[in-house]
């Protein structure tokens, strides 16, 4: 198993152990060393875990010192979730943009100057260009890009800051063994371009339903293994 791979698992373990374990907030763990040799892992593995708890709100880290119990429960902060590399954070990034970007398209395809239409056309020029280079973290960042657009459109600051924290997310995808398929970012390509002609003609009931295909389509890329 590669170290990015041993990492969330890892982390798992030291949380299921703090939160189980005779540790009380503020008591020191036992070093990296012992924290290795207890999981049969590498130091650098044990190290890496133990910064992505301290800034998901578990540890604090003091330099020479040591780690130190902060909090039995941690706390989720956009920090730790746009830095998160597994499976369970590429799906919830999906899940989220599923929720809020075939509403959001619905909401603005009656209300679009043509200035507004030449940004959404922008935008959908670099999704197209990043589908070319078939690499997924830009085709996602790009795609999710076309949605700040609609948020600013609507301006709507609070969809705006999820958005945007959402494409910086989505800069962790990662492409399944053997590339993007071609089929899917085609496909991608296709609903994406009649959704934006959609918006362009104003046709709501059309624009939702185009950009849930959108999204299902952007799923399968995301999700391979789903």
């Amino acid at each position: 198993m590669t170290t990015t791979a041993q990492r969330p698992l890892l982390c798992r373990k030291l949380v299921t152990m703090l939160k189980g374990g005779p540790f009380s907030v503020g008591d020191k763990l036992p070093g990296e060393r012992r924290l290795a040799e207890m999981f049969n892992t590498s130091r650098n593995t044990v190290r890496e875990a133990l910064c992505n708890l301290e800034s998901m709100g578990y540890l604090e880290i003091r330099g020479k010192s040591g780690c130190y119990l902060k909090s039995k429960e941690g706390q989720v902060n956009w920090e730790m979730l746009r830095t998160r590399r597994n499976p369970a954070a590429r799906r919830q990034l999906v899940e989220t943009l599923a929720l809020v970007a075939p509403p959001l398209a619905r909401s603005q395809a009656s209300s679009l100057t043509a200035s507004h239409i030449a940004k959404l056309e922008d935008a959908t020029i670099n999704l197209s260009q990043a589908i070319v280079k078939s690499d997924l973290p830009t085709i996602a960042n790009r795609y999710i890009s076309f949605y700040i657009v609609l948020a600013e459109i609507a301006d709507n600051d609070y969809l705006q800051l999820l958005l945007k924290e959402l494409a910086l997310a989505s800069e962790k995808l990662e492409s399944q063994e053997g590339g993007l398929s071609e089929v899917q970012k085609d496909s991608l390509f296709a609903f994406h371009v009649e959704l934006f002609h959609t918006l362009k003609n104003g046709q709501p009931e059309s624009v939702e339903e185009l950009a849930e295909r959108c999204m299902q389509v952007f799923a399968k890329l995301a999700l391979p293994e789903g």
